[in-house]
């Protein structure tokens, strides 16, 4: 196995520690805080505030999820980086979505709901033709009909798009879409192809455990051969912050919530200690998270 991994070069330094708790107590109280702002809009509000509310607090729970495993706050439990890393992917997936969300609040959310109820009935019909003659299928069934319909109301479905959304409903983008479609505006578009290319595709590949995540998850096994054991953990980790972090960002400014100068508080520490923090705040969130006047 010696002669498979390199030798620590004589550059290599440690990286700098940072207290866990300094960045994650002032990230969780704004969580909390814009998750509460959130709720109190969606009750008065469109949609937009809702789909906002529930896709940060789905990845708020991921973040928690990613802490557990990497084995933060230290514990002794086994740990698991890699697969904290991979779930770091899906909150990169719900920027992108927020980055497009943001841009038309309206039409966008529109298009995201339309887009689960295409999923939704695309499943409807796959268990209809398969169970349809079976007569223990048929309240079950016939419930999930009733949900649908009653979506195709709330949505205002045209008949076209009730009877057969498929043909006339799109799914929702996934990133590499929303960058070649040029959803969003060119600022956007830049920065999203920034994190396309220099974390998404990583993080996919290790998602689908292609080589790159095979070897990653068994190097991640063997602390005696890394030249910083306990980094990959605090680095999958650091990834969860960072784009909770961005999320956050997006969502204060385009709500018009006061809580940029907490989140610049925290982007501080971050830029202090990692290099691609620093790139990405001076990328886009420098600028986006100026006090109005």
């Amino acid at each position: 196995m010696g002669n498979f991994f390199f030798d620590k070069p004589k550059w290599f330094t440690k990286a700098e520690s940072l207290d866990f708790k300094i960045v994650n107590q002032p990230l969780e109280e704004v969580v909390i805080q814009v998750i509460s702002h959130l709720e109190n809009e969606s009750r008065k509000q469109n949609n937009f505030y809702l789909l906002l509310k529930g896709l940060l607090t789905t990845n708020f729970h991921t973040y928690k999820a990613i802490c557990k495993l990497a084995g933060f706050p230290i514990t002794k439990s086994t740990k698991y980086p890699v697969q904290a890393y991979i779930l770091c992917r899906s909150i990169i997936d719900t920027l992108f979505t927020i980055v497009m969300l943001v841009e038309k609040p309206v039409e966008y959310s529109r298009k995201y709901e339309l887009a689960g109820y295409r999923v939704d009935w695309e499943e409807y019909d796959r268990e209809l033709k398969k169970y349809g003659n079976e007569s223990e299928w048929q309240p079950y069934l016939d419930t999930k009909k009733k949900y649908l319909d009653i979506s195709s109301k709330r949505y205002s479905l045209s008949q076209e798009e009730k009877a057969n959304p498929s043909k006339h409903i799109d799914y929702w983008p996934i990133p590499s879409q929303m960058i070649r479609n040029k959803m969003v505006c060119d600022e956007k578009i830049k920065f999203l192809e920034e994190i396309y290319s220099f974390r998404y595709k990583q993080i996919s590949e290790w998602s689908h455990f292609a080589w790159g995540g095979m070897a990653i998850g068994i190097f991640a096994t063997l602390p005696e051969y890394q030249w910083q054991p306990g980094k990959l953990e605090s680095d999958a980790v650091f990834t969860g912050i960072l784009f909770i972090l961005m999320i956050l960002s997006e969502i204060v400014v385009s709500c018009n919530y006061s809580f940029e100068q907490k989140l610049r508080y925290i982007w501080t520490i971050l830029k202090n200690y990692f290099e691609e923090a620093e790139d990405y705040y001076r990328l886009r969130y420098d600028i986006l998270l100026q006090k109005k006047k």
